[in-house]
Parts: C-alpha cells; structure tokens; sequence
C-alpha cells in the first residue's frame, strides 16, 4: 500500500470515483464539492490546514481522508474535515476491497506519522455499515460516541397508530391554512427560488436557535456564506433539494438538504414559529418530503443526527455513530480519559454540565 497526500482534492482521484462510483461509498459530507465550500468558508477560519490522504493499493485508491488541525490552548488535535456542520463524517473508500491488518497498521502508522508532533487524532461521527467495514473503526477499537442517526427504511415504512395520528393532524391543519390562502409544497428548480427559501430557513433557524438558548451558528457570516454557496454548487455524487410550505407567500416551513439513488438526506429543517407557530407547518413539509422520496424510489429517508423527539415517532431503525481516538502525547492521553469519562456521564446522564464542559473543549 501507499500513501499519497494532496493540498487539495486530486483530480485523478475524483476521475476514478466518478468512473467507478458504484465501487466506493461515499456520504455526502465528504462530496469534493461540500468540503471544498465548507473549507473555503468555515475550515479555514476555524482549523490551519486541509490535507487529503489517498491510500493506494496496485495503483487503485482505495481509501481518502480529508485531514485538518487545530489548536486549542496547549492541546493540538487533528480531525476530519467538515467539523460542525457535517452529519457523518466516514471517510470515502472502495467497497470491494479488503482491508488488510497489514493495510490498517499502514493506514494507523502513516497517519501517526505524519502528525507526530500533535497530541490527539479525533475522528468523529463515524458510521458502521452493515455490508462494508468502516476501516477507520479498525485503526483502534472504537467509542460509542453521543451521537445517533435515524432513518426511515421505506421498504417497512408502515403508517403506525403515531404517524397516523400525525397524518391526520396535517389534513386539518391544511384546511386550516387553506383559510389563510393557497397552500403549496414548493421544489426550488432555480437559483432564485434557492435563495429565497433559504433565506427564510435561515431567519427561522436564528429564531430557533435564540429562543431554545442554543448555538448560532448563523450569527457567524461564515455559516450563512456556507449555505449560499453551496445552492448555487454542482455536487458530483449528490443532487440538493431546497423545498418549502408556502402559504400565499409566505414560507410557513422549510427544508436545505440532499438525495442519491439510495438516501434522501433530511438535514436542516425549519418553520415559522411566530406567525404559524400552531399549524404543524414542519409536519406538513415532512410528509410532502417523505412523499417526493417514495416517488423516487430512494429506499431511506436519513433524519441523519440530533435527538429530536419527533424523529423518534417517524424512524423505524436508529444506528449508533462512533468515535475513534488516536493518542500521540502524554496530554493527548489525558484528554481521551477526559472525553471517555464525559461520555459515560452523559450516557447516564449525571454531571451533564461536566460533560458540556469537557466536550466543548473540542467543539
């Protein structure tokens, strides 16, 4: 095996993944396009380098890592790129292939290698798939982090006693509405229409986030530039879809996220809270999108992370994300004795202010 490292994603990489892309899983996050943005916005801004790792076997990629680091006081920590706003954070790689054990002390060791100056390897969000082994789950024996995914496999989506109750609150509130004007599901297929409801999903967002006392990431002109541009941004293994509730012209509810063949990524909602804060305009949307991605055939409906309640009366599976942690120093091993104690006090929720305390520390 080799280790190539580029500044930048490399052309004849992404010729092979385009070519061949039923060989490679590839989550959305990790689009050359979407770390392409967010580092021209956000990485740069919060991280001091960007470097892309492609491990080749018999002249084929087989896996590639976008890598950034960053300081925070004393404690120099390495990651994968996407930070905050990305959901999943696997690293692209070539399914048929088979990791070896001398493929994966490779991998570890070249990695070690290379930041061998820092004190912690962090890498987060990391997905377990059922047919294909994650390789990065490999370099050490993996964490249960705090996050977990849910999604609707459509192929047993049923209509329960809980989602029928839903689906009967939307048809009155609809009639509802209908009061108000004429209700539509809005697919934004220009970038005018992607501006303006993005617009509003931003403004509706900020009310959220400042109203629940939450992170704002829109105060920031970074994340705001992030989102913009990413509308107007061709995607090499994804298709955005920006879709909305309107109401005259009025966007009660609102929707930024992405499909492929396989998923519908359900990735940041909003809704009106202030002036149709009681007609489920969220629920509405939600049952137009679930509606869209049947008509597409796409077999799952990913609500990717975050452990909103209604998530939990629509999904039918939920999967764990982990967490891998590579220590170099001495304080990068007290820091993983930090981070494991915070997540078992959060798993048994006592000391939760400890927990936010310590897990800010890499946030």
């Amino acid at each position: 095996m080799q280790l190539k490292i580029h500044s930048s994603f490399p052309d004849q990489v992404l010729y092979e993944l385009i070519n061949n892309k039923s060989d490679y899983l590839i989550e959305p996050f990790l689009d050359p396009s979407w770390t392409n943005v967010w580092w021209k916005n956000i990485g740069n801004k919060e991280y001091i380098d960007i470097k892309y790792f492609v491990f080749i076997k018999n002249d084929i990629p087989v896996m590639l890592i976008p890598i950034v680091h960053r300081k925070f006081f004393f404690l120099k920590i390495v990651e994968i790129a996407g930070g905050k706003v990305s959901d999943y954070l696997s690293p692209i790689f070539n399914k048929k292939y088979k990791f070896t054990d001398l493929d994966l002390r490779f991998i570890k060791n070249e990695i070690l290698k290379y930041y061998r100056k820092y004190d912690l390897i962090f890498f987060r969000k990391q997905k377990k798939y059922l047919h294909h082994n994650n390789p990065l789950l490999n370099l050490d024996k993996p964490i249960l982090g705090i996050h977990k995914s849910y999604n609707i496999q459509l192929n047993n989506f049923s209509k329960n006693k809980k989602i029928k109750k839903i689906l009967s609150d939307n048809r009155r509130q609809k009639k509802k509405l209908s009061n108000l004007g004429s209700v539509d599901f809005i697919i934004a297929n220009n970038i005018y229409e992607k501006e303006k409801i993005l617009k509003s999903m931003i403004e509706q967002k900020e009310d959220r986030y400042k109203k629940t006392n939450v992170w704002n990431m829109f105060k920031s002109n970074n994340y705001k530039n992030f989102y913009y541009e990413l509308i107007k941004s061709d995607f090499n293994f994804l298709k955005l879809h920006i879709s909305a509730i309107k109401v005259d012209k009025s966007y009660i509810s609102t929707h930024f996220g992405f499909f492929n063949y396989k998923t519908f990524y359900y990735l940041m909602p909003s809704f009106d809270n202030i002036k149709f804060g009681s007609f489920s305009g969220g629920n509405i949307l939600l049952e137009n999108l679930i509606n869209f991605t049947q008509s597409k055939y796409i077999q799952v409906f990913d609500f990717t992370i975050g452990n909103e309640s209604y998530k939990r009366k629509w999904t039918n599976e939920t999967n764990d994300l982990f967490d891998v942690i590579l220590t170099i120093s001495i304080l990068g091993k007290v820091t993983k004795i930090a981070i494991l104690f915070a997540f078992f006090c959060k798993r048994i929720n006592i000391i939760d202010k400890l927990y936010k305390k310590i897990y800010k520390l890499l946030n």
